[in-house]
């Protein structure tokens, strides 16, 4: 799975480094790239209710003077307070029931004969046979839901006030002792409640469908299977022989190669992702074999991630590896030699990794999906060469496990043996970094891991030269659970790609019907926020008008990174009026403009309009953030809980914000007084 953006944890996110963003923001100094969640949120939310208290002062100052403005600026303080705080469940229950009945009037319910009508059609040109069957029905009912809950989403909550004023109703509620805080609170309730109960149905229908669709067996008879005969000497009575060979009837496009050994256990091929159990039984003298239901279509791993290094063609750790002129610097590529990709691992455990699983027979599990690079095809046919060897980061004690052949962005799947035979050796890691000198002058200088007199001691220690069998959680994880796995490109001349997320130990699969009930609480908290927008927007505006706005900011959500690299100056060419210049002069975007007042002035220009761009990025939903929800379901990823404590916390720094500002503009609207 790729993560191009790192999701830090829980506690990462939320406080980041506060303490020298504070002291930035006191010395009024730019604040750095990670002040964490909690300050961010106070400071944007702090600089909302400062321009509120100023527009709200200066209208206050026009209408009564500024001899007499305190008075009433001081009330209008106090009572929007009591509003937001004052909020009664029981009214604001009544406004939600009220949209309610206003959507199921509506008829949403066609809503949910179309989303039935597309899975019965998408029944008949999905392909079961796909090598990816599990990827492609999975992206379907998760983009298929999020569209047609997003469509619902942006009518309930864009029509739902300007209908009000359209139809008259609500003067009939503002009339009643309803606070526009309450008004606006279960606006927003009502119709979240509905799109949960939309998405709900939608969530246990796709799964029903998705499970019934992919879940199949095989007939598997005598007459398919084919004696393997002993050859002469060997004995008969072993238990692990092969006595039959053979392939399992057709069914979903594909069949199964089945091994049938002495003592009747039954061993079955890997096609497209998953496998089946089979079991057999003597029924009147004769074999009859069962071929239960698919196993290993839809998972939900539990990836082990590590931190990633290089090692340089000069021995030394470097952050980055070779970059071979892709434009896409996501992977980072090595060569043959003593280039290296070293994947560090901490909190170890042995009991976290299955002992028996399907491909992981007694062995530590290794999924790794990497990048081919070819410097000249050679034999096009044949695969590069990978090496793949574990190291002890506190003694220093390295062993090669095993090489492998790998495809570019092909899956491969490997085990660490428990226990292997190897050669041993004790490798340093050299690095340079910068030490200050008793005069006060930065200098580099090298560093080893281990250092010099504990490596020399290793190698020098007779019986550790003598041993060639290892146990790997004993000898090469150390007691915090740390280890390091290295990668290096056997082939010359040939180079292999990778990134942090493209090699990780596979712990124990998590549960599949949990991991789709995470996907899916992706798309509500999307909902959440545009259910938020939506209203918002229909405050002031009507109803199309409110529906083109929020469709505006879901567009802006889903490229916010694009609007923050804008902002940030980042796109080659610079702003938009230097690329007007550019092509009115026509320059290329790669040479630097001449120094002329032109220049000076677009650029100038150009840093007023990324400031703007800036805070706007900043105020615009991150939409593109949730997409990693529907990757981890569709690629079979358990997602972490980690990620729905931050996006939650997201979600409702947003939510908050608009239901104040949606309440301050509804309860300045003339209906709202009357």
């Amino acid at each position: 799975m790729i993560l191009e953006k790192e999701i830090p944890s829980f506690y990462d996110w939320l406080t980041g480094d506060w303490q020298r963003a504070v002291l930035e923001l006191i010395f009024f100094r730019r604040i750095n790239d990670n002040p964490g969640a909690i300050l961010s949120w106070l400071l944007s939310i702090g600089t909302l209710l400062l321009a509120a208290l100023i527009v709200g002062f200066v209208f206050c100052a026009v209408r009564y003077g500024l001899t007499g403005v305190f008075v009433p600026f001081g009330r209008a303080i106090r009572r929007g307070v009591e509003n937001l705080t004052n909020v009664s469940f029981a009214r604001t229950w009544a406004i939600a029931r009220l949209a309610i009945q206003e959507s199921i009037r509506r008829r949403i319910m066609i809503l949910v004969v179309l989303f039935m009508l597309i899975l019965l059609m998408a029944g008949w040109f999905l392909d079961r046979g796909s090598e990816n069957a599990a990827e492609l029905y999975m992206t379907f009912v998760m983009w298929s839901t999020t569209i047609l809950v997003l469509i619902l989403t942006l009518f309930l909550s864009s029509f739902s006030l300007p209908t009000d004023f359209k139809n008259k109703t609500i003067y009939s509620v503002v009339t009643k002792p309803v606070r526009s805080s309450e008004l606006v609170f279960g606006r927003i309730l009502g119709i979240a409640i509905v799109g949960t109960a939309m998405l709900l149905f939608m969530a246990i229908a796709s799964y029903f469908f998705v499970t019934s669709e992919l879940n199949h067996s095989h007939l598997l008879f005598e007459r398919d299977l084919t004696p393997i005969s002993v050859e002469a000497g060997e004995q008969s009575d072993n238990a692990k022989r092969l006595v039959f060979k053979g392939e399992t009837q057709l069914n979903s496009g594909h069949r199964h190669l089945v091994d049938v050994f002495a003592d009747g256990t039954v061993n079955v091929g890997v096609v497209n992702g998953h496998t089946h159990r089979i079991t057999s039984e003597k029924v009147n003298e004769q074999t009859r074999y069962v071929v239960h239901n698919e196993q290993g279509t839809l998972q939900a791993r539990v990836p082990v991630y590590g931190k990633l290094d290089f090692r340089s063609p000069e021995g030394l750790d470097t952050d980055k590896g070779i970059n071979v002129g892709d434009e896409w610097d996501y992977r980072s590529f090595i060569g043959a030699g003593d280039e290296a990709a070293i994947y560090r691992f901490t909190g170890l455990q042995q009991s976290t990794f299955p002992q028996t699983d399907g491909n992981f027979k007694n062995g530590l599990p290794v999924e790794m999906t990497l990048g081919v690079f070819r410097t000249h095809k050679g034999n096009i046919e044949r695969r590069i060469t990978a090496s793949l060897s574990v190291r002890n980061p506190k003694t220093g004690l390295q062993a090669e496990v095993m090489t492998f052949s790998t495809e570019e962005f092909v899956t491969k799947y490997v085990a660490i043996p428990w226990t292997f035979d190897g050669t041993p050796q004790v490798v340093q890691r050299r690095g340079r970094t910068t030490q200050k000198t008793p005069d006060g002058r930065e200098e580099s200088v090298f560093y080893s891991v281990p250092d010099d007199a504990t490596a020399s001691q290793e190698r020098n220690d007779a019986q550790f030269s003598r041993r060639r069998t290892f146990d790997l959680f004993k000898d090469f994880v150390t007691d915090k659970g740390e280890m390091e796995i290295w990668l290096q490109c056997v082939d010359r001349q040939q180079y292999i790609g990778m990134a942090r997320s493209d090699l990780y130990l596979r712990a124990a699969d998590g549960s599949v019907g949990w991991n789709f009930v995470k996907g899916f609480y992706g798309i509500w908290m999307r909902m959440l926020m545009l259910t938020a927008f939506g209203v918002l927007f229909s405050t002031f505006l009507s109803g199309p008008v409110a529906m083109i706005s929020t469709v505006g900011v879901m567009v802006a959500g889903f490229s916010k990174a694009f609007m923050i690299e804008i902002g940030l100056n980042k796109v080659l060419g610079g702003g938009p009026f230097e690329s007007l210049l550019r092509i009115m002069t026509q320059q290329n975007m790669v040479v630097d403009l001449p120094k002329s007042f032109s220049t000076t002035f677009v650029q100038s220009a150009d840093n007023v309009y990324s400031m703007f761009m800036r805070l706007l990025g900043q105020a615009i939903p991150p939409l593109s953030d949730y997409s990693v929800y529907d990757g981890a379901v569709v690629k079979g990823f358990s997602i972490p809980s980690y990620w729905l404590m931050n996006h939650t916390i997201m979600t409702l720094a947003y939510a908050v914000p608009l239901f104040i500002v949606a309440y301050l503009i509804l309860s300045n609207r003339e209906v709202a007084k009357s």
